[in-house]
């Protein structure tokens, strides 16, 4: 028989619930931003991935201007998006690729899927669909598609900052 001053013998189960449940849930709140952040590259790391999947001179683009157009479109993260209220489109991935254009997010109006991928798999953290993407859409219209980073910001940053720091990479 229980002592009225113990209270009840769930009471005890009460608590630790509680207090396991805000453990949970603060812990699948943290899970969930990590998920959502995706993985953000460090700059040697990218040049090594982006060396490997083909990049390096693809169609006459260095890598120093690959990495500076991931560095200012995405910060290397593969997770980035940008939404552009004129094109009601968004940017995807760390390439920044448009839902107009070339992957289907299945929400933007008129979308053309030019690299026939889902949005969401440009945002994986394995890259290799996101550079094939990319390579298509250098095939088909060369750098310019990412014309404004490149000439306002990459000339400068590639030419006398990121080259000779992607040259210290092993």
């Amino acid at each position: 028989m229980l002592n009225s001053k113990c209270g009840s013998p769930w009471s005890v189960w009460t608590f630790d619930f509680s207090v396991n449940m805000k453990a949970l849930i603060i812990l699948g709140f943290l899970f969930l931003s990590v998920a959502v952040q995706g993985k953000v590259f460090e700059r040697c790391e990218l040049a090594r991935t982006l060396k490997k999947l083909g990049l390096d001179g693809y169609k006459g683009v260095s890598l120093a201007n690959w990495l500076c157009l991931t560095k200012w479109e995405s910060s290397y993260n593969t997770k980035a998006t940008n939404y552009n209220p004129s094109s009601e489109s968004t940017d995807y991935g760390i390439f920044q690729i448009n839902s107009k254009w070339w992957c289907n997010d299945g929400k933007t109006p008129n979308a053309v899927d030019g690299c026939h991928v889902s949005c969401s798999e440009l945002m994986e953290n394995d890259i290799a669909k996101a550079v094939a993407c990319a390579k298509q859409i250098v095939s088909e219209q060369g750098i310019t598609a990412w014309y404004v980073v490149l000439v306002c910001v990459c000339v400068w940053v590639c030419v006398c900052f990121l080259l000779p720091v992607l040259l210290r990479c092993n």
